[in-house]
């Protein structure tokens, strides 16, 4: 990933460590990307806590993009290793329901993968998907979603970036009262 000009860019944060301003639209979707990246984070494991590439592409993609101080507490790191871990998440799941057959045998299968995927690991992967542990598992989180009485209707906007919007346009029409 190019910086623009080769400079970084700067990112604010709130008391509660979540990034503001449009600079924080462009972490999400830089977090997004690396999140689908199969080359810095491989399809071949079980949970996002397995994973362990995060902190070198924190380091060498996220320090490398973006300045900022980071906190005692790690709060920022967190979230934003976070963030990229639904992203990883999420992609499985796409990866599944777009490239598995189930009419199509196992090799099958395997031959017709995502592309820059390597076979060992789409292997491991649809393994693991077929094994019971995991039918289960997506069995009782699809019957959790259809309980959900309402969908996010919000946009892509953080409700940090909403909240310090609303802040700032609060302030200049009390700045306008009093001028």
């Amino acid at each position: 990933m190019e910086r623009p000009n080769g400079r970084k860019i700067v990112l604010r944060f709130n008391r509660a460590k979540q990034a503001i301003g449009d600079e924080a639209g462009l972490l999400s979707g830089v977090l997004g990307l690396l999140g689908t990246d199969y080359g810095k984070f491989p399809t071949c494991e079980r949970s996002w806590r397995k994973i362990t590439t995060k902190d070198k592409v924190y380091n060498e993609c996220i320090k490398q993009i973006f300045h900022f101080d980071e906190d005692i507490e790690g709060t920022i790191k967190k979230n934003i290793l976070k963030s990229m871990g639904k992203s990883w998440k999420e992609r499985m799941l796409r990866l599944y329901d777009t490239f598995y057959e189930p009419t199509l045998m196992t090799e099958e299968n395997i031959e017709q993968r995502p592309p820059r995927i390597d076979r060992e690991h789409w292997r491991w992967f649809l393994n693991y998907r077929a094994e019971e542990e995991t039918k289960e598992k997506c069995k009782k989180n699809a019957a959790n979603r259809s309980k959900q009485l309402y969908t996010h209707i919000g946009g892509s906007k953080s409700f940090a970036r909403r909240m310090e919007e609303d802040a700032l346009l609060f302030y200049s029409l009390t700045l306008k009262l009093f001028l």
